[in-house]
C-alpha cells in the first residue's frame, strides 16, 4: 500500500468518515452515523456511532495483545462484537481490518503466522482475483479466504466461515432435532485512492450472517472513509477502552 518513493515507513493511520448500518435484508432502512478506523503498529481501534437508543455506538479495540469489545447496552454486545470476541484470532493475527490497518498480517512477512496457499482465481465484482486460503495458527477451525486483484494486487475481500456442530440433546430423539450453526463474516474493500504515497480503500463493508435451523440473521455495515491522516501523535487511550 506504500509506494517506493515514500521515504519513511508508515507508522499509523487514522481514517474518518460516515457509516451506515442495516439489520436484516438490504431493502430495510439504513441507519447512518460516523466512523473512525485507527491503527498504530499492531494496534487497531474501530468506532461507529448510530442514532439508536439501543445501539448508540460500537467500539472494537486491540492494544496489540488484548481485544476489547464493550457492551452496547448493559450486558449486551452487538452481533459484530460478539462474533469478534468468539473469533478473536482474526484480530490478533492481523487479518481483521485488512489493508486499512498497519497491523495487516502481510506487513509482517517474517513473523510466524498461520499457513497460506493459493487456490486459483475468482471474479469479484467484475475483477479477477487470486484466492488465498489462510489457516489460523490458533487452529480454531475457522475457514478464511482472502482475495487479491490479479492486475493491481489490491486486497478486495476477506471471507470468514465457521460451522458449529449441533449439540447433543439429552435423548437421541432430541439430538436429531438439533441443527448446526453457520457463521459468516466478509470484509470488502473498494474505491482505492493514492494519497501521500499511500494507496488505501475509501469504502469498507462488513457483512455478518448466521444461519441456524433455516433461520438467517444478517447485519451489514458500510463505512465511507473520506479523511485520512498519517503518522499522527496518537493518545494511548485510543486503544485502551474499558470493557463495560
Amino acid at each position: 500500500i506504500v509506494s517506493p518513493d515514500r521515504k519513511t515507513k508508515l507508522i499509523n493511520i487514522t481514517a474518518l468518515g460516515g457509516c451506515s448500518y442495516v439489520q436484516g435484508k438490504n431493502h430495510q432502512r439504513p441507519w447512518t452515523g460516523k466512523s473512525a478506523v485507527v491503527s498504530d503498529g499492531k494496534k487497531l481501534a474501530i468506532a461507529m456511532t448510530f442514532p439508536l437508543d439501543n445501539y448508540p455506538v460500537d467500539r472494537i479495540s486491540f492494544d496489540g495483545k488484548k481485544l476489547t469489545v464493550p457492551y452496547i447496552t448493559p450486558g449486551v454486545r452487538s452481533a459484530l462484537g460478539t462474533y469478534l470476541v468468539k473469533n478473536e484470532e482474526i484480530v490478533k493475527e492481523g487479518l481483521f481490518g485488512g489493508v486499512l490497518s498497519t497491523g495487516w498480517t502481510f506487513h509482517y512477512p517474517d513473523e510466524k503466522k498461520g499457513s497460506m496457499s493459493v487456490q486459483g482465481t475468482k471474479e469479484i465484482d467484475g475483477r479477477q482475483a487470486y484466492i488465498v486460503s489462510y489457516s489460523s495458527k490458533a487452529g480454531s477451525g475457522i475457514s478464511i479466504r482472502l482475495f487479491f486483484d490479479v492486475e493491481t494486487g489490491q486486497h478486495l475481500r476477506t471471507e470468514y466461515r465457521r460451522v458449529i456442530s449441533a449439540q447433543m440433546g439429552p435423548t437421541p430423539e432430541l439430538s436429531a432435532k438439533q441443527n448446526e450453526t453457520i457463521e459468516e463474516l466478509s470484509e470488502d474493500f473498494r474505491d482505492f485512492k493514492t494519497e501521500n504515497g499511500v494507496t488505501l480503500p475509501r469504502s469498507y463493508t462488513l457483512r455478518l450472517a448466521s444461519v441456524y435451523g433455516g433461520n438467517r440473521r444478517e447485519f451489514s455495515y458500510s463505512l465511507k472513509l473520506s479523511d485520512f491522516y498519517y503518522d499522527q501523535q496518537l493518545d494511548a487511550a485510543t486503544f485502551e477502552i474499558e470493557n463495560k
